[in-house]
């Protein structure tokens, strides 16, 4: 079997370094290795895949593959669910014609060729690192050894990790609300920016501030404006089902409305708002203004747009 070249020796052992030095979390180390891997194989897409239940999930994504984040594939019939399965390197050189694989993800993710690592944490495969290409026979016996190095900097990474699901999940989520927070939120934006892009479909950022919240804080106390602002986030959580929805910080939201233009995300907002004003507050009341921002190509100048409407239907509110 061909080996990695010491140009792909080098990259890896900065890897590594870069990870130490870093003091890189889980995720973190899991995006840097697939990203690392699309570079060093010319892959147009780097994945890593983990197990839950029946299905493998994309968890971290890159190249191509990121507005699939999340994307579930059933391990039964897929060459990621085999790889786990037997707990072996698997490579697939024409997807066309390779009866292992799931050829609708396959198609859908425009993956003509992959190649799949096992990741191992305490003597059990859970997941694989891949690449993919849009083109057959894209990967050889050396791209095999270099994803193989690469994965063992994960193994090594979740080592570290007591419970990975409860690691992943605490990560991406707000302990107050239990909403997804903002690392969630700016991953997520990234992707839905991502694939509205490639679709060419309306994305719509909502943010939401809410209005006399610091005087339910100063007035009643902290313990009374955790409970408004869990009574907000339900509010806002049981909204519009298809819409993604974070906490930010502090009485600050967000929402991602994927497949929605600007004025119907503006009726939507106004909506809302008028929910999060029947609240109950003891002995007072709070309101919420709202921010849009129509799809960019730049995630965080779309953020940057709502931000600034936001600000500006603040300084409308309180005649600034």
């Amino acid at each position: 079997m061909g080996e990695p070249s010491s140009e792909h020796l080098r990259a890896i052992i900065q890897t590594q370094t870069e990870i130490a030095a870093s003091d890189l979390d889980l995720d973190a180390t899991m995006r840097l290795i697939a990203a690392r891997g699309q570079e060093l194989t010319g892959a147009t897409a780097g994945v890593v895949e983990l197990t839950d239940d029946e299905d493998m999930v994309y968890k971290v994504v890159t190249g191509e593959a990121t507005p699939f984040l999340g994307m579930r594939v059933p391990m039964a019939g897929s060459l990621s669910g085999l790889c786990v399965k037997e707990d072996r390197v698997l490579r697939s050189d024409d997807t066309l014609t390779d009866p292992r694989v799931n050829v609708e993800a396959c198609r859908r993710v425009r993956a003509r060729s992959m190649l799949c690592v096992p990741l191992v944490h305490r003597a059990r495969t859970v997941g694989v690192l891949k690449v993919y290409s849009s083109v057959p026979r894209a990967f050889s016996a050396g791209d095999v050894e270099t994803l193989e190095l690469l994965s063992e900097l994960i193994a090594a990474q979740m080592s570290h990790a007591t419970l990975l699901a409860v690691e992943v999940h605490g990560g991406r989520h707000d302990a107050l609300t239990g909403l997804p927070n903002r690392r969630a939120y700016e991953e997520r934006l990234a992707v839905e920016v991502s694939r509205a892009s490639r679709y060419d479909w309306p994305l719509t950022l909502c943010l939401i501030d809410l209005d006399g919240f610091k005087a339910v804080n100063d007035g009643l106390g902290h313990p009374a404006g955790d409970k408004v602002l869990c009574r907000v986030a339900a509010v806002i959580d049981e909204s519009r089902l298809a819409d993604d929805k974070f906490r930010i910080g502090g009485d600050e939201f967000a929402i991602l409305m994927p497949k929605t233009p600007r004025e119907d995300a503006a009726l939507a907002a106004t909506r809302l708002c008028h929910a999060i004003c029947e609240v109950e507050v003891p002995g007072g009341s709070i309101g919420a203004s709202f921010g849009l921002a129509e799809r960019l190509d730049d995630p965080v100048a779309m953020h940057a747009a709502a931000d600034a409407e936001l600000l500006a239907a603040k300084d409308d509110l309180y005649g600034r």
